[in-house]
C-alpha cells in the first residue's frame, strides 16, 4: 500500500498492474510505502510488470530460505 500522493504516472501505472494482474495495487498490503517513498514506489511497480508478477513478489521472503 503506498501512502503518497497520487500522480499521472502512477494512474497509468496501476492501470497497467491492473489489466496484468486483474487486482488494484490497493490490494498489495504486503507491501508498504511511505508517502517520502514515491520513487521507489513507482521503480518497483514498473519492476513487477516487467517481470509479470505482483508487487511483493518482487523480492524474495524471508520464510523461502
Amino acid at each position: 500500500m503506498y501512502y503518497g500522493k497520487m500522480t499521472k504516472e502512477l494512474e497509468k501505472l496501476y492501470s497497467e498492474y491492473e489489466k496484468i494482474q486483474g487486482h488494484s495495487l490497493n490490494a498489495c498490503e504486503d507491501a508498504e510505502y511511505g508517502e517520502d517513498e514515491y520513487d521507489e514506489y513507482v521503480a518497483d511497480i514498473k519492476k513487477a510488470l516487467k517481470l509479470g508478477v505482483a508487487l511483493p513478489d518482487i523480492y524474495p521472503h524471508d520464510d523461502e530460505f
